[in-house]
C-alpha cells in the first residue's frame, strides 16, 4: 500500500501535465487559427483592392474608346476634305 502512493502521486502529475501541455496546445492552435484568418482576410481586402482599381481603369478606358469612337465616326461622315483636315488638326 506505501508504494502505491507515490504511484498516485506521480499518475496524477502525469495527468496534470498532459492537462496543461494540452491546454498550452489548444490555446497556441487556436492563436494560430486567428492569425491565419486574419491573414486570410487581410489577402482578400488586398485582392479585391487591386481588383477594383483595375476595373475603374478598365472603364475609363473604355469611355475613352467610346468617345474616340464617337468622334471617328463624326469624322467619318465629313465629305468635305478641306473640312476633315480643318477638323483633324485641331
Amino acid at each position: 500500500l506505501n508504494h502505491c502512493v507515490p504511484q498516485q502521486r506521480s499518475t496524477q502529475t502525469a495527468v496534470e501535465d498532459s492537462e496543461r501541455i494540452f491546454t498550452e496546445l489548444i490555446l497556441s492552435i487556436a492563436r494560430s487559427r486567428s492569425e491565419l484568418i486574419r491573414l486570410i482576410r487581410d489577402q482578400e481586402k488586398n485582392a479585391v483592392s487591386r481588383a477594383e482599381g483595375r476595373l475603374e481603369r478598365l472603364e475609363q478606358e473604355i469611355n475613352d474608346l467610346r468617345r474616340r469612337d464617337a468622334e471617328l465616326e463624326q469624322l467619318s461622315h465629313i465629305q468635305d476634305h478641306v473640312q476633315f483636315l480643318q477638323v483633324t488638326q485641331i
